[in-house]
């Protein structure tokens, strides 16, 4: 069993990172966050996560049950692999890789939860000095009875976070068209090409495509293509399941065949 913290002691977790994404920016790890918010309210039944702006940076805030160390550590999250109809994603490997990201781009991190507060640093591993890591600095709850989680992100520029906002539907607001057994038929926006979703987050965009697309009713197939980066998910796989049940067939037309 874990030592539980006092007061003073700080704790460091080491995250296993040495190396990051190199193609992950600002936007894609502010993304995580806001995708965890976004499925602990789901999960737990909370109120909307606030995304705002106050002087000392921008917080990502939920009102759940609140981050613990653990979640840092286990690569897939049982309670959202049984309610993967509730959730935007499952594997927790994605807020190492935001964690990592934020520290090798100068964004400063604060989180504060009822369970601990959480910085980051690097440090040596234990018993292998010559090999540092990056750790999560874990000291006692500074607001013990609070609700939820909150992410400061120090240095995060606005434009960061409205590209980190674009990612979501419910934060795009693009029109809906048409529901689905599988998911929506969106309107394509004017000055862009199409946008293609699974369960409100975008993971492509396609040009040649005259609407854009919500996948909420997912396949094995596109399940195993959606891997940890959201973003290499291929298009013959997503344009598969959005519309050859649904009898909508504005792309490609060698695509869609059944």
């Amino acid at each position: 069993m874990a030592r539980p913290l006092t007061r003073g002691r700080q704790a460091l977790f080491d995250l296993n990172v040495e190396k990051i994404l190199d193609h992950w920016g600002v936007p894609e790890a502010v993304r995580e966050v806001i995708a965890n918010a976004l499925d602990e309210q789901a999960l737990s039944g909370t109120g909307e996560p606030q995304i705002v702006r106050r002087r000392d940076g921008w917080h990502v805030t939920d009102f759940g049950r609140g981050l613990r160390y653990q979640h840092l550590t286990q690569n897939e999250n049982p309670e959202k692999r049984r309610k993967s109809n509730l959730v935007v994603g499952k594997f927790g490997v994605g807020l190492k890789d935001a964690l990592a990201t934020f520290y090798r781009r100068g964004i400063g991190v604060a989180v504060r939860s009822p369970h601990g507060d959480i910085s980051l640093r690097r440090a040596a591993k234990s018993d292998f000095a010559d090999v540092k890591t990056l750790h999560a600095a874990i000291t006692p709850a500074s607001e013990p009875k609070r609700r939820g989680t909150d992410f400061l992100l120090r240095g995060l520029s606005d434009a960061d976070m409205a590209a980190a906002r674009d990612y979501f539907l419910r934060f795009a607001g693009d029109e809906e068209l048409e529901p689905t057994e599988l998911g929506s038929i969106l309107r394509r926006p004017e000055d862009g090409p199409a946008r293609i979703y699974v369960k409100g987050v975008r993971i492509a965009t396609e040009e040649q495509f005259l609407f854009s697309y919500n996948i909420t009713s997912t396949t094995a197939q596109l399940q195993r293509a959606l891997n940890r980066e959201r973003s290499n998910v291929g298009l013959r796989t997503a344009s598969r399941r959005s519309c050859s049940r649904a009898g909508h067939r504005p792309w490609r037309k060698s695509w869609c065949r059944t």
